[in-house]
């Protein structure tokens, strides 16, 4: 299993900022309240441990140490809050790379989008339906209107709505690349001329998964595309739905969200 050791390191002007071990430091001060402490126990020399956090400090915008000379409490040293953050980052930022890794081995997640990698990497959502696309058209008022999307396929385009706010937001333009959210029970089969203004897809029923309350429904399109709805086991039972079958799928533009990179 290919499972490398990623080791994160930033330098300052060229010059060693902090590495695994300067951060196993600073997390070994905020536990012991003592630097001595902090370098017996991760194994170096206390002029080592003094020197690292005396560059660290040079370095940093902030100060890393808050360091408190006798008193009634006795001394000791502690973390700043701004060092306490900065290790969250640095935590951050390690599992990142590792999880850049895990997706390595996986052909389905392209390595070329930025959006599409990223969202594999830490984006986890409820919504059952994500797909990619690139804005094509951007139609607003002063408050609120209408992205058209050219999904993956290059086939598929979607309306969503979205508030003008959002748009600034989110610095939509077109042909940047998006992510579309929709929630499986949001997805409706066209049987009346009332979705006529909603996005109305042609597609072909792949598997439905059902206990007794509630169904799931796969749907694909023509390009390969799947979408899955999800309803009540007896409203697919009337609506006559069965593996094999072709039908048009309807989704309201405002039941969609659009999410993206800044």
């Amino acid at each position: 299993m290919f499972s490398p050791e990623i080791l994160l390191t930033l330098n300052i002007q060229q010059q060693l900022f902090t590495d695994p071990r300067r951060i196993a430091l600073l997390k070994a001060i905020e536990q012991t309240g003592s630097l001595s402490q902090a370098a017996k126990q991760i194994g170096v020399s206390y002029k080592t441990a003094w020197d690292a956090i005396n560059e660290i400090n040079k370095l940093a915008p902030n100060p890393f140490l808050i360091t408190a000379i006798g008193g009634k409490n006795g001394g000791g040293t502690k973390l700043s809050p701004y060092a306490v953050r900065f290790i969250q980052l640095y935590d951050l930022l390690t599992q990142l790379q590792q999880n850049a890794f895990n997706i390595l081995s996986d052909d389905k997640v392209p390595l070329d989008d930025i959006l599409k990698a990223t969202a594999r990497l830490s984006l986890q959502t409820s919504a059952r339906n994500q797909l990619y696309g690139t804005v094509k058209q951007i139609h607003t008022s002063d408050v609120a209107g209408f992205i058209t999307v050219l999904l993956s396929d290059n086939q598929t385009e979607l309306t969503a709505y979205i508030t003008q706010p959002s748009i600034g937001r989110l610095k939509l333009s077109t042909d940047k690349t998006v992510l579309l959210l929709i929630k499986a029970p949001l997805i409706e089969w066209v049987n009346t001329k009332e979705n006529a203004n909603e996005n109305l897809l042609s597609v072909t029923v792949e598997k439905i998964t059902t206990d007794e309350k509630w169904s799931e429904i796969a749907f694909s399109l023509s390009s390969g595309i799947v979408l899955y709805a999800s309803k009540l086991a007896k409203e697919v039972e009337q609506a006559a739905l069965t593996v094999g079958k072709q039908t048009k799928l309807c989704i309201n533009p405002q039941h969609i969200i659009v999410a993206t990179l800044v």
